[in-house]
């Protein structure tokens, strides 16, 4: 049996996920499975010739990275789950340290490591859940409190020392299956965006914790599915954060969360003029 499953959920992005798989796949002890989400890239015929012993599952429609994930789970052997963007690398050394924090923490959920861009720049990876003041810097941006903690990231003191977080970033993450079968699995009403901020929530509440490992890296060049169509995606980001203060907030700070909307989405749409009328127009109709 493998000690890992790592879970790799693709949307026409060939050559990153290569990338991807081939930092994992001659891991000891993993078994590598990519969830393709109906790529017409040539992604699936590349994995199967590049990468004959991953599994690899088609879908032939798209049913969004939630349910990808929880599809390629329920296929998957090892004791932990390797959650991994197919725009994501893991770098050496990586994965063990992921693992010894698992062992280190029996009520750790889910760990997760620091993330570079490409160029070896820091990119935010350790979190506070969001609330109202994330919902305000998200839509009227002050460039000096985006990377604070006002704005809910967690900049560890140390970069050795493994720090507990709220949640990190989805583009990697490492979860007990302990802790997958006791919360369940992700929310598959997100199709993309805020899936693992919410999985966090739940395993908090059933008692479990959730780590950051800032010596553990991986490269994570962020945005290559998304930005394939960033209209649709703007929708379904700010749908995915309505549909997360609803469920784990009350109605208060959710008629809040919509008045600070409506006042934004008034903001972007005289800055971008008509570029995204139709995505505002459907966040609109969300926060009516």
């Amino acid at each position: 049996m493998p000690c890992v499953s790592a879970l790799i959920v693709s949307y026409n992005t060939r050559e990153l996920l290569l990338e991807s798989i081939a930092s994992v796949v001659d891991e000891p002890g993993v078994e590598t499975i990519v969830f393709d989400n109906a790529s017409h890239d040539g992604s699936p015929e590349a994995v199967t010739q590049r990468f004959p012993t991953v599994r690899l599952i088609r879908s032939e429609t798209n049913p969004g990275f939630a349910a990808g994930v929880n599809r390629a789970a329920a296929a998957a052997r090892g004791q932990a789950l390797l959650i991994l963007n197919p725009d994501a690398t893991l770098c050496p050394g990586a994965l063990d340290l992921l693992l010894d924090v698992l062992a280190r923490e029996p009520r750790a959920a889910l760990v997760g490591p620091a993330l570079r861009y490409p160029d070896g720049t820091r990119q935010a990876a350790a979190f506070r859940f969001p609330g109202l003041v994330q919902v305000c810097l998200d839509l009227f941006p002050v460039a000096r409190l985006m990377d604070s903690r006002l704005n809910g990231r967690v900049n560890p003191s140390s970069d050795h020392l493994p720090v507990p977080i709220d949640y990190a970033l989805g583009a990697c993450m490492l979860m007990r299956r302990a802790a997958w079968e006791d919360v369940g699995p992700l929310d598959e009403g997100y199709f993309m965006y805020l899936e693992e901020i919410d999985w966090c929530q739940r395993a908090r509440l059933r008692g479990w914790g959730v780590w950051h490992v800032p010596a553990a890296v991986a490269v994570h060049h962020g945005g290559s599915s998304t930005r394939q169509q960033p209209d649709a995606m703007f929708a379904q980001l700010w749908r995915s954060r309505l549909r997360y203060y609803q469920r784990f907030h009350g109605p208060a700070f959710n008629r809040l969360v919509h008045a600070v909307v409506r006042l934004g989405l008034r903001r972007h749409a005289r800055w971008i003029g008509s570029r995204r009328a139709a995505s505002i127009a459907a966040v609109r109709r969300l926060v009516v």
